[in-house]
């Protein structure tokens, strides 16, 4: 990495944002790419992240790291009873999801 990379924002993010006291969901926007989902995991010091849903509507790349922040997010909610539901997916996130063959993993909203 170079002096003006370490300078320059990153070009998406990852945050847990809460509809409810008890309702958090995993927003991921713009390039989510392996150093913007390693600052998120870093971050959390390797905390499990428990959610109750995922908005991943907004971003324009995803990296495999991206994905696999995703699915551990998943992983780790509904080993602690929550059944994550998958709001919102780009067009970019659905054909990655497809690609990885684990778009099925996900659930949706009933509607």
């Amino acid at each position: 990495m170079d002096a003006d990379q370490a300078l320059r924002p990153a070009a998406g993010a990852v945050t847990i944002e809460f509809e409810e006291p008890d309702r958090a969901v995993l927003c991921l926007r713009g390039d989510v790419d392996t150093g913007v989902a390693t600052r998120f995991a870093t971050a959390r010091r390797r905390d499990r992240v428990v959610v109750d849903a995922i908005d991943a509507g907004a971003v324009s790349f995803i990296s495999s790291s991206g994905l696999a922040l995703m699915l551990m997010c998943a992983e780790a909610s509904a080993a602690a009873g929550r059944h994550p539901v998958l709001l919102a997916a780009s067009h970019q996130v659905e054909r990655a999801l497809q690609l990885a063959g684990i778009d099925g993993l996900f659930a949706r909203p009933a509607g």
